[in-house]
């Protein structure tokens, strides 16, 4: 956006403007949109690891590496200039919007049904012994 902030700055100054700037000039709006859905994206990401319970972390390390596949063309080909910006930003919410539902299944399969059933197991009396009487293993 220091393109976009410079080129402004000269225009007002009456200096000619390159066709190339003038063109990023005209998407300021379309480029500040990108680059706030990128930026929640990360966040998302973030956000969506950090809901990680340490018992899932190695079962779901196959789908963070297919997340940062995902992310990759970003940080690697994908330029301002590119057509398919739209489709990236489009594959990545796709992609974080399956992470985040796999990991609230796994989260709450993992905390309300296994952890509640084994709670309620360790809470439940298998056998009654008397307090004040001891007896073989064969009188058991």
């Amino acid at each position: 956006f220091e393109l976009i902030r410079e080129v402004k700055c000269l225009e007002r100054m009456g200096f000619s403007i390159p066709e190339s700037a003038r063109i990023a000039l005209m998407q300021e709006d379309k480029l500040k949109t990108f680059h706030r859905k990128l930026e929640w994206a990360l966040k998302e990401y973030d956000r969506i690891k950090s809901q990680v319970l340490p018992l899932t972390a190695e079962v779901l390390k196959p789908h963070f590496k297919d997340m940062d596949w995902k992310i990759r063309p970003g940080m690697r080909t994908l330029t301002w200039t590119s057509l398919n910006i739209e489709p990236y930003i489009d594959h990545l919410f796709a992609g974080l919007k399956k992470l985040q539902e796999l990991i609230s299944v796994m989260n709450d399969i993992i905390n309300n049904r296994i952890d509640y059933n084994i709670k309620l197991v360790t809470k439940t009396l298998l056998v009654d012994l008397p307090e004040n009487s001891s007896f073989t293993v064969s009188d058991f």
